[in-house]
């Protein structure tokens, strides 16, 4: 199989665009972009080049060997199926989409009554904009399932635009993108939590995130370079109960759910402590005691 597939988009947002870009950049033909919108899909087309064809998604899904439904996570199923009904994937196809959470087996229709290959590529990477998604994706991990052909043929694809293909089951996605939730969306909201908790120390949101930020990034910075458990620092890898004890008294009584979040990752906390080996099972039972007490 030619690792250069002609390429179709169906739905031109942000990932599809970024795709689209980096494909032609790679020497890979995209040959058209579709969208009910027609005048979307002819402003993307400029975007990748004079060449690339643009129209509704039934007039363009023909024209590619590789089709990727870079629409809406709601959309994938409904706009694959009607694809599908109308034989509008050409004769040994791939069909695939980039979301996360759902597994390829939602094209199952393409397969069924096209005979197409089908696979899901999740880049693991934000895509606030286009510009953005062209800097961010290339060294991005992607990870690819799906029948055979479709994940080689996105394995050549992620390859092709800077990214580094790696393989996983479907039944695993769901989990999956779980983890990149925790690491990025709950990162997120963890930082709020605790600029609320400084306001509740009377310092201003400002303030705590310009003091933090430093802290933050090296934090970061050890946990990457040297894993989680030989980066913890702090009261609970320090076994300090008696401060753990006020402090947990202290925020839970200042907001219940702030209490709640400081409840919880302590006591994930004191496991990874307890693997870092600062503390010991005697100590390790004691603070857990402090938390499981509310």
């Amino acid at each position: 199989m030619n690792d250069k597939l002609d390429i179709v988009i169906i739905g031109p947002g942000v990932v599809g665009r970024t795709l689209a870009i980096l494909a032609g950049r790679a020497g890979w033909r995209v040959v058209g972009i579709g969208a009910r919108d027609a005048s979307k899909a002819r402003e993307a087309a400029e975007d990748v080049g004079p060449d690339v064809r643009a129209g509704k998604p039934d007039q363009i899904a023909p024209l590619g060997q590789l089709v990727l439904l870079t629409v809406s996570d709601d959309a994938i199923e409904p706009v694959c199926r009607q694809l599908a009904e109308g034989g509008c994937f050409a004769d040994g196809a791939v069909v695939a989409h980039c979301c996360g959470a759902i597994a390829s087996d939602i094209l199952s229709s393409a397969r069924e009554l096209c005979g197409s290959a089908v696979g899901s590529m999740h880049p693991l990477q934000t895509f606030p904009n286009v510009e953005a998604g062209l800097k961010k994706l290339p060294g991005a991990y992607c990870f690819c399932e799906g029948d055979e052909q479709a994940v080689e043929a996105l394995e050549a694809l992620a390859q092709a635009v800077g990214g580094k293909p790696v393989r996983m089951s479907a039944d695993g996605k769901l989990l999956y993108h779980a983890s990149a939730v925790m690491a990025c969306n709950y990162f997120t909201a963890l930082i709020n939590a605790a600029l609320a908790t400084a306001g509740h120390a009377g310092i201003s949101g400002d303030d705590a995130l310009a003091a933090l930020e430093p802290l933050v990034r090296a934090t970061m910075d050890n946990v990457f370079a040297q894993g989680p458990a030989k980066a913890l620092t702090g009261p609970i890898a320090r076994g300090d109960e008696k401060l753990v004890a006020r402090q947990f008294a202290d925020i839970a009584a200042a907001d219940k759910n702030l209490g709640q979040i400081y409840q919880v990752l302590g006591l994930w906390t004191v496991d990874v402590a307890l693997r870092k080996g600062t503390i010991n099972d005697e100590k390790a039972q004691k603070l857990r005691e402090i938390f499981e007490e509310k």
